[in-house]
């Protein structure tokens, strides 16, 4: 008899293994069983054992599941236990909800359905997915515990952590929340704790775990707080973590598991329930397995009421569960941030890969389907992640993302493969792919963030955020949050701009480069700066405006200089107001000052008073040390608009956006308050005299060199001709050089009509990018016809032979043309003020060579063919 495997009803099932890493091993809580029986032999009583053994493993099963009815806890199998007899089954199997304590919640039967779920116990404890790998990704983390990287920790004095947890800043530039120290000796210095990182609103956009529910010394929040007898609320020892918290009452936010992964996912009935600070309920609302009614924050006891259309009727949850969550999930959180940081639509409209239909995930991934083996884990959820020059969490897991090679080189997913042959190598080496194939950006994005004045206007929420003022590319004032409360980001207007070009770890990548203004410190014998609290600075102008006689009477000294109604921060006397306003301000407040040196920081320089000053450093990429610089990867353009697409002139000429496009050099000069810019060339550290020598070597050279080609190529096609019309007598010699000369006008007067009609040289000839792309082949060509030229000299003067004097200058210029040729083939930065003129110095030889070509046919040309009886007698002779 063959063996019999039952799928039935328990702990040794295994499901799938997702692109996320999410695998089942030994689901206790699913309630799902595999027995095996071994192979019987079909003698004697083989049968009747065979049923004896189906009926005690039913009976088996129905003792189980009566056990875990009343809540047998579930413990955790080992790994090794797990693989055991492990069958895939592909999905998730049906599975009951638990609480905290492990108790199984079935809303059916009326068991345990007053209190909410928890996602560690239903998806974690009872064995299906291993919860504390899964959380050790940086989506959970957001660098809790990771050490600082050096000049970070360096130039920040505020941070503890490298990502929004403990980070410098979550907004493109200072001012922003800070996460206070572990240990404090006053409150007064205590800005932002783990409590308020939640409620904050940055838990908004946090899936739980991490510093969501475990201190910074490992222990969960609420079972400690009621271990160590502290009071919620309470100054509880200005502990960071601690203080002012009501974790024993909220609980704590864990993993939400279905955040990400069920499409139908509630953030708002979530974010609701953290803003109520109904943190442990917030999972369930979210899921839409209940309502909880009652809010912490009122000083309610929270009430679930389940809904029964969520479970079937064993009371087992109905959920819609995806393994790879789709774009719609990821960008409910990626979505604002990133139109304020990068001017990302990520639309159809706008990026040709989604409209191609490809996934967030695809090029994230993570788990087992990673694209870097770094980060290729069952159940790691690492997700894969670029490089972005201002951000420092996990950088050890930079370029883990599926890169443009991976598709359009190596051909994964069947990509179209890119071919760039045409393209002098130089190019590939020194530019991002992004460069050309992200040529505009279709919204707008903050390119200025001032935090040194108070921004009036309407619709801005929360209240502190009015200490930030943004401007747009164009340097036009911009009320982004009030967009976002107005309308979503499904509604951004199409605002076209320019990418600013910025070298970044040896390439050259389109950017978002964020200047800033605002107020922090120095403090004595520490690298770095400082920052206000946010809450402080908001809190200064807050009463000045309500009473500006009384409260802080120096910053009416701040106007409107420029007239686009919102202040700025520019003149001498400004300056000295803000600073003498924000020093009262915290001498009154009781902020500690004594060894701290306050400071106005407008981009790279930081003044101590509108008379004294000190230069900041700064990577070349950065316009300060204190804003971010954005890379820009999504919203890409399709090949046949990517710059190049129409021939060099796309980069190198005098209108070209690569080189002169405006760069925002000083947001508000200090004459006017008008933003004061410079030419994108600048800050690559290319000199004018080089930028100016690319333009007229594509712009003026090559159009010559082009048309010297046909010139001389016509030139040579006629005196063939003519010379065979002599030979057989068609024409006589003079005619035939007065012909030639009519045919050659006549030939220039036509191809000049066809210039002045658009496109219509390029279609009878070919496109200037068809040209450009050979241009290797062409310079070929032109060397060919000038050795071929000065190898026919002739010292007779009446004769089709190259002038002795014509043929010495083209062996000169072709011993030049040569040299600047293998001059652009040594690749080192050392000898780059010599390579760098060597490309329009070798365009400028060639077109050299074809005037001396075309002299030459000029003199041929002109010169009477010999009569076809001479030509005759030359033979017999």
């Amino acid at each position: 008899m063959r063996a019999f495997t039952g799928s039935m009803h328990n702990d040794d099932v295994r499901v799938h293994d997702s692109v996320m890493g999410s695998a089942m091993s030994g689901a206790h809580h699913c309630g799902s069983t595999t027995m095996r029986f071994a192979t019987m032999s079909l003698r004697g009583a083989g049968v009747f054992a065979c049923l004896m053994g189906i009926l005690i493993g039913h009976g088996a099963l129905l003792y189980r599941n009566a056990m875990a009815a009343v809540g047998t806890p579930a413990t955790q199998p080992s790994a090794g236990a797990a693989k055991t007899g492990a069958r895939a089954i592909g999905v998730c199997p049906p599975f009951k909800l638990r609480d905290e304590a492990g108790n199984i919640i079935d809303p059916v039967k009326g068991v345990n359905a007053g209190v909410p779920y928890s996602p560690r116990q239903t998806c974690g404890a009872a064995g299906c997915h291993n919860y504390e790998k899964i959380t050790e990704g940086f989506h959970f983390q957001q660098g809790k515990g990771e050490p600082l990287p050096k000049q970070y920790g360096e130039r920040y004095r505020w941070v503890s952590a490298p990502g929004n947890y403990g980070g410098n800043w979550c907004s493109p530039a200072p001012l922003y929340r800070q996460l206070a120290p572990k240990t404090n000796a006053s409150a007064r210095t205590i800005d932002m704790t783990s409590f308020e990182f939640v409620t904050a609103t940055c838990g908004n956009c946090h899936p739980g775990g991490g510093p969501l529910e475990f201190d910074r010394n490992g222990n969960r929040y609420d079972l400690f707080m009621k271990q160590q007898n502290m009071t919620p609320g309470g100054d509880n020892g200005l502990d960071g973590d601690y203080y002012k918290a009501r974790w024993s009452e909220t609980g704590v936010i864990e993993a939400d598991c279905l955040l990400c992964h069920m499409p139908e996912y509630d953030f708002h009935a979530r974010n609701a329930q953290l803003a109520g600070l109904n943190f442990k309920w917030a999972a369930t609302a979210g899921a839409r397995f209940a309502r909880v009614n009652g809010t912490i924050a009122a000083n309610q006891t929270p009430e679930v009421v389940y809904d029964a259309s969520k479970f079937d009727a064993d009371g087992n949850a109905i959920v819609h569960i995806v393994p790879e969550p789709r774009n719609e999930t990821c960008l409910t959180c990626h979505a604002k941030p990133d139109w304020k940081k990068r001017g990302a639509s990520f639309s159809a409209r706008t990026d040709v890969h989604i409209a191609a239909g490809l996934r967030c995930v695809d090029c994230h991934g993570a788990g087992s389907r990673a694209p870097d083996a770094r980060i290729r884990q069952r159940e790691a959820h690492q997700f894969a992640k670029g490089d972005c020059p201002s951000g420092f969490v996990r950088n050890d897991l930079d370029d883990t993302v599926r890169s443009c090679r991976n598709c359009h080189i190596e051909g994964w997913n069947n990509a179209p493969r890119a071919s760039h042959a045409w393209l002098p190598p130089l190019h590939m080496e020194k530019l991002s792919c992004q460069a050309c194939h992200i040529p505009t950006r279709s919204v707008k994005s903050a390119l200025v963030q001032a935090s040194d004045v108070f921004n009036p206007a309407p619709r801005i929420s929360p209240p502190a955020k009015h200490i930030w003022t943004f401007y747009d590319q164009e340097m036009n004032f911009w009320n982004h949050y009030g967009e976002l409360e107005l309308f979503t980001v499904k509604d951004q207007p199409t605002n076209v701009t320019l990418p600013t070009l910025v070298r970044y770890k040896g390439k050259i990548y389109p950017v978002n480069r964020v200047h800033s203004m605002w107020v922090g410190f120095e403090e004595e014998g520490k690298p770095g700066l400082n920052q206000l609290f946010m809450k402080d600075f908001f809190m200064m102008w807050k009463q000045h405006r309500e009473d500006p006689k009384n409260n802080w009477p120096q910053l009416a000294a701040i106007t409107d200089d420029n007239g686009d109604g919102a202040l700025e921060v520019n003149r001498p006397e400004e300056i000295d107001a803000l600073l003498s306003a924000v020093k009262a301000y915290l001498e009154k407040t009781g902020f500690p000052l004594a060894g701290r040196r306050l400071v106005w920081v407008n981009d790279s320089r930081m003044w101590y008073s509108s008379r004294e000053y000190k230069d900041l450093p700064r990577e070349e990429h950065e316009a300060t040390a204190y804003a971010s610089v954005y890379k820009f990867s999504h919203d890409v353009a399709p090949a046949r608009a990517a710059l190049g697409s129409g021939g060099c002139t796309d980069c190198h000429s005098a209108g070209s956006s690569f080189f002169h496009r405006p760069v925002l050099n000083a947001a508000f000069s200090g004459r006017d308050g008008r933003p004061e810019w410079m030419e994108n060339y600048t800050i690559l550290g290319l000199s004018p005299l080089s930028v100016a020598m690319g333009n007229l070597r594509e712009q003026w050279i090559k159009p010559v060199m082009y048309t010297l080609l046909a010139l001389v190529a016509a030139m040579i096609a006629i005196c063939a001709l003519r010379n065979l019309a002599v030979r057989h007598e068609v024409l006589a010699p003079r005619s035939a050089v007065v012909g030639s000369w009519l045919v050659l006008l006549a030939l220039i007067g036509a191809a000049g009509v066809a210039a002045g009609t658009t496109d219509l040289l390029g279609y009878m000839v070919a496109r200037r990018f068809t040209l450009d792309a050979n241009h290797f082949g062409i310079a070929c060509i032109i060397l060919s016809v000038s050795v071929v030229l000065a190898l026919q000299r002739s010292r007779q003067a009446a004769t089709q032979g190259t002038p002795v004097f014509l043929a010495g200058v083209l062996w000169v210029l072709i011993v030049l043309t040569a040299a600047s040729g293998a001059l652009m083939l040594l690749r080192t930065d050392a000898l780059e003020a010599i390579t760098r003129p060597a490309y329009t110095a070798f365009d400028v030889l060639l077109t050299a060579l074809e005037i001396v070509a075309a002299a030459v046919m000029a003199v041929r040309l002109a010169t009477v063919p010999p009569p076809a009886s001479a030509a005759r007698g030359a033979q017999q002779a």
